[in-house]
């Protein structure tokens, strides 16, 4: 696959082309969408300086009659296209994928939005009192590329239960799987009975609620771990499902110089208290990973949760292609480079044509042949 198809086919399996005269091509919004990515900008300045679109309207009309669940199939026929490749160079070894949320602030008035069930209530940032909020699965394991798998935009009030479920159910048919790792925001009976109904292994940094854990606690010594299981209740649609799992228990363990006590929900079959630790460090390669997506987001005020959503996928995408070519360039492959690269890449394929860069180019000329 060229460079080229690579980073349009996204944009062109949501947005179709049109046939009429002084049509706006996907290739087109796919650069100024690129461009507002790579310079974590708002769409409506990308089509200003980009000289591709005319304004930011242009784009979100192509969205009308879209779907969050056609958006996000085709974000997952992508992410198969990274993963068989993945495969390939990876000799099909299991794999560790981490679910994490991220947020995005939303600046002004909530009541006038027009998607409200998708605005949370909750500060952030300085001077917004909302947000919205993503979950996502990415592989998260040391010697492989981080790709972001899959992404799921959240209403206010969800079952986190019930968008673990769907997207592991994705993942789940593209990837042998080591097991999937999950932070204390998802240590609840629901997660649990979701994931033993999967039948995927799983592993969640459990909080420190009541005082069950104590007296098992208290049985050990530093650096000692002790496994019991538990039983609880699931209610849900007025029904209660027993809920079993095991839990692993873990004394003042050591970890970066400092002792820590440890509890993990776990179906994972480990000879050493480290063991659990080490695979659970391996999660935190999510937080990475939205380090890097906060430098590439696109940025708008639009309140449609559409667009919303298809703006943060697509700056998945492009963290994405980013992790695709690192797979074949090496780790001296930053994202400054990938930044750097794109948008040279894009101008020679006259993907953009900067509004300015004639006059520029005069001007410099004059400057630097004086």
């Amino acid at each position: 696959m060229e460079k080229q198809q690579l980073v349009n086919q996204f944009t062109k399996s949501i947005i179709k082309e049109e046939q009429r005269k002084n049509k706006v091509s996907t290739s087109q919004i796919t650069s100024t969408l690129t461009d507002a990515g790579l310079n974590t900008a708002f769409v409506n300045e990308s089509c200003k300086s980009t000289g591709q679109v005319s304004k930011s309207q242009v784009i979100y009309r192509k969205l009308k009659g879209k779907s969050l669940s056609e958006i996000q199939e085709c974000f997952r026929k992508n992410t198969v296209q990274f993963l068989k490749i993945l495969k390939i160079k990876s000799r099909n070894r299991f794999f560790i994928n981490s679910f994490d949320t991220t947020k995005e602030a939303f600046y002004g008035n909530a009541s006038n939005a027009e998607d409200k069930m998708y605005i949370h209530n909750g500060c952030i940032a300085k001077g917004s009192d909302h947000y919205y909020e993503y979950l996502t699965v990415s592989i998260t394991c040391n010697v492989t590329a981080k790709y972001i798998l899959d992404g799921v935009m959240v209403p206010v009030g969800w079952y986190i239960e019930d968008y673990v479920s769907q997207v592991i159910n994705f993942v789940k048919g593209q990837l042998p799987i080591a097991a999937f790792l999950f932070d204390r925001g998802f240590g609840t009976w629901g997660v649990i009975y979701k994931l033993r109904e999967l039948k995927v292994p799983y592993l969640i940094f459990w909080k420190k609620h009541g005082d069950w854990y104590k007296k098992h606690f208290n049985e050990l010594e530093d650096g000692g771990y002790k496994i019991i299981q538990r039983e609880n209740k699931y209610n849900r649609d007025k029904t209660n499902h027993k809920v079993n799992s095991d839990f692993v228990l873990i004394k003042q363990l050591e970890y970066d110089g400092k002792k820590f006590y440890w509890i993990f929900a776990t179906n994972l079959k480990q000879k050493k208290a480290a063991s659990y630790v080490k695979i659970y460090k391996k999660r935190w390669g999510i937080e990475t990973i939205y380090r890097v997506t906060d430098k590439i987001r696109i940025y708008t005020t639009s309140t449609n949760c559409v667009i919303r959503y298809f703006l943060f996928m697509f700056t998945c995408f492009v963290y994405n292609i980013w992790k695709f070519f690192q797979t074949f360039l090496g780790e001296s492959f930053t994202l400054a480079n990938h930044k750097t690269n794109m948008i040279i890449f894009m101008a020679k394929k006259g993907m953009i044509y900067p509004k300015h860069y004639d006059k520029f180019e005069m001007i410099a000329n004059e400057l630097f042949n004086s």
